[in-house]
């Protein structure tokens, strides 16, 4: 009999820490995404618990609220009442906490931008040829239609995906500027604001699960003042790792001259 306790021990301990470990699911507008994944480790540690992303468009999102059918811990997502019915949209602004607030911007990496002129006449002064702007409907899109209702005709309009998606069209010249979010530059960067609105970074916790409590510690986390600095610094990994590496030569391979 006690050998058999022995066992019947040693196999719950063996079982229950797998099991003990609990995940903590976080759907986020993809946008935004590197910011969380770059929180991973710290937050997995602070948690103690594993940490699930999945980086959804942010229309996908309002979608699941607006048939009630949200089914992760935490939903981080950009405050956009065209996509939320009316219901919803009051809903979310009294149960959702704001976690942070960007302004949009034209971001010309490579040309310098006139000062002190309207944002048309910047594109005009500044041959602006082709801008990433995130699509028509989302937030970031639709404050730039309306701010520069007349694009100039010698100005294409190429669609991306989300305004970091945007960013990055410019930074590696597939575009000349791009409509985008200050929160993506970087200290010296240079820009024109194309508006004084706000788009709204927001946090849900979904109350039909059980780990309210750590998805609020999440949403604290990244209320902080540290949020900035890590935006830069999820940019700033993608821009160490786009950089060319230097081959190695094998030092046992002779070169033939001539």
């Amino acid at each position: 009999m006690k050998l058999s306790k022995v066992v019947a021990l040693a196999v719950a301990l063996t079982v229950i820490p797998a099991h003990a470990v609990e995940t903590l699911r976080i759907g986020i507008s993809q946008g935004f995404s590197p910011v969380l994944e770059s929180l991973k480790p710290r937050l997995t540690q602070q948690l103690g618990m594993n940490i699930e992303i999945y980086s959804r468009p942010n229309i996908e999102l309002y979608t699941d609220f607006n048939k009630k059918n949200v089914t992760a811990d935490l939903i981080i997502f950009i405050e956009n009442s065209g996509y939320g019915a009316k219901k919803v949209n009051q809903f979310l602004e009294k149960n959702s906490q704001i976690i942070a607030a960007s302004q949009v911007i034209l971001w010309c990496p490579n040309d310098p931008l006139p000062k002190r002129v309207t944002l048309l006449d910047t594109l005009f002064q500044a041959k602006v040829s082709t801008i990433a702007v995130p699509p028509k409907g989302s937030r970031v899109g639709n404050i730039f239609l309306k701010s520069v209702p007349n694009i100039p005709s010698n100005t294409r309009l190429v669609t991306a995906s989300d305004s970091l998606a945007a960013w990055r069209m410019a930074r590696s010249k597939q575009v000349q500027c791009a409509v985008t979010l200050d929160k993506w530059l970087r200290p010296g960067d240079q820009f024109v604001y194309i508006s004084n609105e706000e788009i709204i970074l927001r946090g849900y916790v979904n109350p039909a699960r059980k780990n309210t409590v750590k998805a609020r510690q999440v949403i604290n986390l990244l209320s902080s003042p540290l949020i900035q600095p890590l935006m830069m610094r999820a940019t700033s990994i993608e821009l160490a790792q786009d950089r060319p590496k230097n081959k190695k030569i094998d030092p046992s391979r002779k070169i033939r001259v001539g």
